[in-house]
């Protein structure tokens, strides 16, 4: 027989275990939530959640935009799986954000198709604000974003002090929004260790992926950025600046820390990767680029500096085993398959550069041209050694010979035809 305390504890336990809740199409939110009486709206049964509970929803076009009040616990995250035909439409509802989420932790949110955010001023598919931690971002499909700042997924780390932390971005599919002049998929501000992995982002009107510190109304705090984290295995495709004179890159790291970028594919944007610091004071460094192949993109491979002297600088990064093929593909642009910026204290070891005959091969403006490493590379144009051509601090060098004299660079470095394996479609 049972005490009053045992039976009190049982009972306890019963109240706290988790919970399968389902929406449908069909369903009624006076319903028990279960799978043969479901919801029928995602939020009132979202804001039923406790820790460790699920919510799973129907296939169907729902018309919502949803803000997450609940947080889940460690090893009881709250779960939002949708899956085949899900579909939450923004169309006619107000709001600026499709799901926002604001110091919540523990979450899981997957299988859902956002789109329709129509005349959006500055909004997003999937926004994260403020702090939290163990939040997984997995295989949703964000569209038709569309106005201005009109973003894919946001995460605005805005508390100086609690950062955003074991952040999982993995999967997802972003196209056709309109994130000028903000960026389709972003880490801002206070920011630390994530994984970026996967996803696909492509058709948009600025940068696709990006990680920045610095920005004054994110975080002040110099130590306060994105950092500690790994970006690899994403492919970003046509992600064009729509204003000024057109420098988005596929991949930009602005004011980062400690960032290993790798094995990412990046084509037919203004740019391919850049690592930046835009805001005076700021350093990007520690960041890690290795083995992404960037093709066919309109004005550069892989850029890295700050863009003019009264801004910030980048430092203590590599850069090694990328493959830079014809980029440069405006003609009119010559800016080299690699370009240098203002840095120091930089490798750039043991990568493939490829251009288009004409275009340069590298472009060293003068706040690159000392404390940097540049050598073990592999070099070719198809007009041959003698007519490469190279800017330095401005000035033409033409000869792959030449080139190596002027600079002291590339010693070890080569120049001949290689063996180039490019995606068989973009995406």
């Amino acid at each position: 027989m049972r005490t009053l305390p045992a039976l009190a504890a049982a009972l306890i336990s019963c109240s706290a275990m988790a919970r399968d809740y389902y929406v449908a199409r069909n369903g009624d939110d006076d319903g028990p939530g279960t799978r043969s009486a479901p919801l029928h709206n995602i939020q009132d049964a979202m804001d039923k959640l406790k820790p460790g509970d699920t919510l799973h929803i129907g296939p169907g076009l729902y018309r919502e935009k949803l803000y997450v009040n609940v947080s889940g616990e460690p090893e009881k995250p709250i779960t939002i799986k949708g899956g085949p035909g899900v579909i939450i439409s923004g169309r006619g509802i107000e709001g600026e954000n499709m799901i926002y989420i604001e110091n919540r932790s523990h979450l899981r949110i997957s299988g859902l198709e956002l789109r329709d955010n129509l005349g959006c001023k500055d909004g997003s598919g999937i926004r994260v604000y403020g702090s939290g931690t163990d939040i997984e971002l997995r295989d949703n499909t964000i569209h038709e974003m569309r106005g201005t700042d009109a973003m894919g997924i946001t995460i605005y780390g805005v508390d100086a002090q609690k950062p955003v932390s074991k952040l999982v971005i993995h999967g997802n599919r972003i196209f056709n929004c309109e994130p000028a002049p903000s960026e389709a998929l972003t880490l801002n501000g206070n920011v630390q260790g994530f994984v970026v992995s996967n996803n696909v982002v492509h058709d948009c009107n600025n940068i696709g992926i990006d990680f920045i510190g610095g920005e004054d109304w994110i975080s002040k705090h110099p130590e306060a950025v994105t950092r500690d984290g790994i970006c690899s295995g994403n492919r970003v495709a046509r992600c064009r600046s729509n204003y000024e004179d057109g420098y988005a890159a596929g991949i930009y790291v602005d004011s980062g820390k400690n960032i290993t970028i790798e094995d990412n594919y990046v084509t037919q944007c203004d740019l391919g990767i850049e690592v930046g610091a835009e805001n005076k004071g700021f350093t990007a460094s520690g960041i890690i680029v290795r083995n992404n192949t960037i093709y066919h993109n309109d004005k550069s491979g892989i850029v890295f500096g700050g863009y003019e002297d009264k801004v910030g600088r980048v430092t203590n990064s590599k850069f090694t085993g990328n493959t830079c093929y014809e980029n440069g593909r405006h003609r009119s642009e010559h800016n080299g398959e690699l370009w240098i910026q203002w840095a120091s204290g930089n490798e750039v070891t043991g990568n493939t550069f490829v251009s288009l005959p004409g275009q340069p091969l590298v472009n060293v403006e003068p706040g690159g041209q000392k404390n940097n490493t540049v050598d073990a590379n592999r070099y070719f144009t198809s007009t041959g050694a003698t007519e490469a051509a190279f800017l330095w601090g401005g000035h033409d060098i033409t000869g792959f010979a030449e080139w190596k004299t002027t600079t002291t660079w590339d010693a070890k470095s080569s120049f001949g035809k290689v063996d180039i394996s490019l995606p068989a479609k973009s995406d």
